[in-house]
């Protein structure tokens, strides 16, 4: 793509770039939300969207036995209990059989 153009990144395309470039930890497509955004609907749209790229991740990885991909745990600031957060959590402990261990984001 050329500088400054739109690109389409999908979860499927991140985890093919990734697998190619071999390192050991890879990092599932998240959707990330400036943590000083005002809107609680954006922020529940990317943590259950960053669920579902998540298995679209899983069934991309093609190295798994090479390389730990690692969910990134969205849901900006609500670490409320039953927030967010803990929805994001609660959907990557439905996967453990998958992921390794888990990376913090926003």
């Amino acid at each position: 793509a050329e500088s400054g153009s739109m690109m389409l990144l999908r979860p499927e395309d991140s985890i093919y770039h990734q697998n190619n470039i071999g390192s050991d930890i890879i990092m599932a497509l998240d959707d990330v939300v400036s943590s000083v955004a005002d809107d609680k609907t954006r922020f529940e749209i990317a943590t259950y969207r960053t669920l579902r790229w998540l298995d679209r991740c899983f069934a991309a990885h093609r190295r798994p036995h090479d390389q730990n991909l690692f969910p990134i745990v969205q849901g900006g600031l609500d670490v409320s209990r039953g927030g967010l957060r803990d929805v994001c959590l609660a959907g990557f402990r439905e996967r453990d059989d998958k992921a390794p261990g888990y990376a913090i984001g926003g």
